[in-house]
This record gives structure tokens, sequence and C-alpha cells, in this order.
């Protein structure tokens, strides 16, 4: 069996494995077409996993044959005691537990929690709470916004008798729209994210949709029949309804007050729009909108103006009601138990989650507890990514990589890893509120660094993303500038070249302004070792000057100046930089990664080896603690970000 016919075949078993088994055998049939082998490898993997189970440790299925894909451990990690199942080795892989190598063998990171023990199974309730809650959220919605659609055709048809046959079949469209809005809504089967956003938006755009084209034929109708009586009290209707949408909508929309903003204020705006447009289009019937009524000083095109400051301010009140909704929902989210977790508050933010301070039940140990956001939850790369970020963080035990204690998933469905708590501040923070750092300090934190992808390099990791926000100098163990390397989310392990990467080949990742040239120009491939280096030696410019290498507003502008340009030597922008650090740090930037110092220790020796190297010690990492910086650092709860 060759590589590309196995990788066929676990991709079909993959695929049935999305199915109810009772349905899996005639899709298979339908699938397979002719090609009766494949059918029958793919019911063999089926058949063994309903045995065995997806994450059992077992032998190899009946029939499987010698030529399956061998297996190798990670990083000299112990093997399993038996080899896994072919359908196991599948899930592992779909599952991000393993790396699929394009040889057609399969890396295992053995001794790491399998995923699926801790995912969401069928009968358990939805992945995430927030997923949940906002699903409640827009069906209350859109059952809110279908009941006033039911109102405004009877009002329409009784009331005012006003029988528009374009209307109604829009009105009748509309509400089978949020009929199947509620219904699947109602559903249990997940929904992405984005997928809830586009409901979201859709929602609220088909309501206005409609409002904006029955005042328009509504009015636009009378106008023709020269009553401007029943024309303004179509107007004033308007307005009632967009009201009715405005409030509605900041009370249920679950998005951010931003998004709320920007919603409610172009509904506030949209009634007035419509008269902008039959002026525009049908001046000679809309002449009532200027004219006095008898008795009455303004025209009815000023009055309006007062309903319009209303709408306004009550847009105001129902963004202003949407953020300090979300604001004590993340109290309540950051005030809740994790397992065996209580948190704390937060501490610092990216891309993926939210950092809280915690503390263990029992051990009492305080701890930095980090979520995947709510948003993230449903991507499974993403998840993945997070994962990664644990698994091959928790590999390292080096004293200056962050040690990770506990990874988990919560009874709402959230996804959480613990680490230990680094009281402290990162390098960018410190050069942000002391300036640049003198030139022994910068060498001592740096070596410290060195020491850390030493042990990462070796294991095949390069990090990818190096920068004064991802190194802590914090106190442990009774020491202050203790360097903590964080955020392993954009490892890449080269060196094992398993081509799954959870970001393809070609596309830029890490941050520009401590960027390799190789990885900026987006060559995934040429990205090693040494770019952690040059990554290093962008942040000991930094933490020596102040700034970056290359900075520019624009981060592809960075980007190419990474790849292009010349170094301006830091001594140029700091005078009392050593000569023999200026060049250790030069060396780090060469363009050519063959031009740099070919690891990490070879770097850390040459920092060793500075003039200033041993005028920074721990006695003067504590003094500097003490008297600069513990009033500041004693004001907030941490560096960790």
């Amino acid at each position: 069996m060759t590589p590309a016919r196995w990788r066929q075949i676990v991709a079909f078993f993959e695929a049935a494995q999305r199915l109810e088994p009772a349905r899996r055998s005639e899709w298979l049939q339908l699938a397979c077409g002719l090609d009766d082998d494949l059918r029958v490898e793919v019911g063999k993997l089926l058949a063994h996993e309903q045995r065995l189970g997806q994450d059992t440790w077992a032998g190899p299925p009946p029939g499987a044959g010698s030529d399956a894909p061998a297996i190798e451990t990670i990083a000299g990690a112990d093997p399993p005691a038996a080899p896994r199942s072919p359908a196991a080795i599948s899930e592992s892989v779909r599952l991000g537990l393993t790396e699929a190598e394009p040889s057609g063998r399969t890396v295992v990171a053995a001794g790491f929690t399998p995923r699926s023990a801790i995912a969401p199974r069928e009968d358990e309730p939805p992945p995430s709470e927030s997923q949940s809650v906002s699903r409640q959220r827009l069906r209350a919605l859109a059952m809110c916004y279908l009941g006033l659609t039911v109102l405004l055709l009877v009002w329409r048809n009784l009331a005012l008798r006003n029988p528009d046959p374009v209307l109604t079949i829009l009105n009748g469209a509309v509400m089978l729209a949020l009929g199947w809005l509620i219904v699947r809504l109602s559903g249990r089967r997940p929904l992405a994210p984005g997928r809830l956003r586009a409901m979201e938006l859709a929602l609220i755009g088909v309501l206005a949709g409609m409002v904006a084209v029955s005042h328009y034929r509504n009015l636009l109708a009378h106008s023709l029949r020269d009553d401007a009586i029943v024309a303004q009290l179509v107007m004033q209707h308007t307005v009632l309804v967009i009201s009715v949408l405005i409030v509605s909508y900041g009370i249920y929309a679950p998005r951010s007050w931003l998004q709320v903003a920007a919603v409610v204020t172009l509904l506030a705006l949209l009634p007035y729009a419509t008269l902008g447009v039959l002026q525009l289009h049908h001046p000679e019937v809309m002449t009532w909108l200027r004219q006095l009524p008898s008795g009455a000083w303004i025209t009815p095109f000023f009055s309006s103006g007062f309903d319009a400051t209303l709408l306004l301010v009550l847009a105001a009140g129902s963004t202003y009601a949407t953020y300090k909704t979300n604001r004590l929902r993340r109290q309540v989210v950051a005030a809740r138990r994790l397992g065996q977790y209580h948190l704390g508050p937060r501490i610092g933010a990216g891309g993926m989650g939210e950092v809280y301070m915690a503390e263990h039940q029992f051990l009492k140990r305080p701890c930095a507890l980090k979520l995947v956001h709510p948003d993230c939850q449903a991507d499974p790369k993403v998840l993945e990514r997070f994962e990664r970020e644990v698994r091959l963080t928790a590999t390292l035990s080096h004293w200056n990589t962050v040690e990770i204690y506990d990874y988990g998933r919560s009874e709402d469905g959230t996804y959480y890893y613990v680490m230990e708590y680094l009281p402290g501040l990162s390098l960018s923070e410190m050069v942000q509120r002391y300036g640049p750092l003198p030139p022994e300090r910068v060498v001592y934190l740096l070596r410290q660094v060195c020491m850390a992808l030493r042990e990462a390099h070796a294991a095949g990791l390069v990090h990818r993303d190096i920068k004064p926000s991802n190194i802590i100098a914090a106190r442990r163990g009774g020491l202050d500038d203790v360097a903590k390397l964080l955020d392993f989310g954009l490892v890449l392990p080269g060196m094992l070249d398993s081509g799954r990467d959870l970001t393809a080949w070609g596309k830029v990742v890490g941050t520009p302004a401590f960027m390799a040239p190789e990885q900026a120009r987006g060559g995934g491939r040429d990205v090693d070792a040494r770019s952690d280096l040059y990554s290093l030696g962008a942040v000991a410019y930094a933490l020596l000057t102040g700034r970056p290498p290359f900075d520019d507003d624009d981060p592809m502008q960075v980007m190419i100046a990474h790849a292009r340009d010349p170094v301006v030597p830091p001594s140029q922008l700091r005078p009392d930089i050593p000569e023999d650090l200026e060049r250790v740090v030069l060396r780090c930037l060469a363009k050519d990664p063959a031009d740099r110092f070919p690891g990490a220790e070879s770097l850390e020796q040459a920092l060793a080896e500075c003039a200033c190297a041993e005028r920074w010690n721990a006695k003067r990492a504590a003094e500097w603690w003490l008297q600069v910086a513990q009033p500041a650092a004693a004001t907030r709860p941490g560096g960790q970000d």
C-alpha cells in the first residue's frame, strides 16, 4: 500500500466518521464508485474503530498489512505501549495530536491527553456557553422581529386598508426567512462564529430593508394622493418601528458595542434617507414637506427633526446599554470557577484569548490561566493552534521557558490552560516605563533567553514570534530578572519537517518589527533556528535603543526593510553601547542566515564574552526592583501577556 493510497483511505475514513453510522454504508457505496478495494479498506477501519474506540492504544486492524505508515515519537518522548491503530492515527492527524509527514510517516506526540477526551460529545451541552447565549439571543431577536412583521402586515391591511400586493409579498417573504432562521437557531447543530455574525447582520438587514421599502411606497402613495396628514402619520409610524428595532437590537444583539453603535445609527438615519430618496426622484409630489400647515409655524420637514433627535438619543442609549451589558458579562466570566481554579482579575489578552490571575482551589498556588476567546472556539484551526501551544510548551523543561501546569475544558465548554504566574514586567513594558536598558542588563536577560531557545531548537522547534512582549523579567525562586520566554502559539516544528504547520507555507506569520527576512518573505521552509536568533537580535536592538531596527506605521514597509535595508548601527542612536555588544547584535541581524550565529548556544557564548557581561548580576537586579520598580509593580497584578 503506497503512502498516497493510504492518505486516500484515511480521507474517506474521516469523511465517513462524520456521518451517522446507519448512513455510512450507503455513502461509501456512492463515494467509492467502482473502487471496491477502497470501500473495503475504509469499511475495515470503520469496523475496527467501532470496536476499539477512537482513542484506544491498540494494534493494527486485521488486513492492514505491513505497508501502513510507521510511527515515531516526538522529541524523545516515550513511545506508546503498542502501535496505534490506523483509525486512531487518522483521528489523531485530524485533531492535531499527530503530525502527518509528506513521506507518509506519522509523528505521534506521545504522553499527551487527546482532545477527544475533553471534546464535546453529542449528548453534552453546546460547546460554548457564550455561543449558546448568542444563539438564544439571536433567536429571541428573530422572534421579536417576526411578531413585528406580522403586526405591520395586519395594521396595513386592516387599519390602513392599504393592501399593496408588493408589500404583502415582501412581508410574507420576510416572515418565511425569519421562521427559517428561528428553526436554524433552535437546532443543536453547532454554528461557527462567522455564521452567527452573518445571521445577525442578515436579520437586521432584512428588517431594515423591509421597513425602508414599506416607508418609501406608503409615503409615495399618500403623497400622490396629496394626503399630507396620512403621509405624516406614516412617517411617525416608521419612526416608532425604527425605535423598536433600535431598542431590541441593543438588547439582544450578541456583538460588541461598536457594531451595535454602527447598526443603530444607520437605523436612526433610515427614515430620513428614505425621505431624501423620495425628494430626489419625486420632487413634484413631495411639496407637502415644505408647505406650512394651517395654524402651524414650521413645515413638516423641520418638525421631523425632533423625531430624528429622539432616534439618535435612543441609538446612543442602546449603544451604552450594550457596552455596560458586555462589561458585566466579562465580569461574570472572570468571576467563575474553571475546574479546580478560581479566576481573579484579567492580566493580559492576545489574539486567541485572555489571561487571568487564578488560584488552585486546594494548593492555593497562584497561576495564570489562559482562556480561548468564545469567538475562536468554533474554529478548529484556532483550537489546534491552542492545543499545539500547550503541547509543545509542555515538552520543554528549561528554567527560562514558561511552565505549563494544566490543560482542559470547563463544564461550559471553555478551553483553557494553566501556566506559572510570573510577577514582573515584560521587556516591552520595561522599556516603555523606564526607557532603554543598560547594555549589561540586556546581556544578562538575553543570555537566559538563549538557554531557553537552545532547548527548543534542540527539540526541533522554531518559536517564530520572539519579541519584547513575549519575554518576561520575573521574580522566581527568590531571584529577580529571571527571563521567561512565552507564547509558543506560532511554533514551527522545523526540524521534524512534518509539513503540517497550521499556517500554510507562504503565509507570513509573526510580528513584523521583529521578523527575520526569510520569515517576512513568507518562506516557511527557509525559517529555522537562525530566524529566532535574528528576532532576538531585533529584541536586543529595541532594548538598547528604545525602538526596533525598522520602525514604520505600515507593517508591509517594515517587512520589506527587514529583507532589503541595512540596519542602522545601534551606537548611532546611543553612543554608549559597547562595540563588542554591537558586533554581536549586528551579526544576529545579518540578512543572510549563514552570516548569523549558527545556534543559540554560540550566541549565548558571544554575549558572555562581552566586557559588560559581568556588570549585571542577581544582586544588582534585586536592587533595581527594590528601588525603582517595586512601587510601580505593586499597583498591578503582573506583566504576563
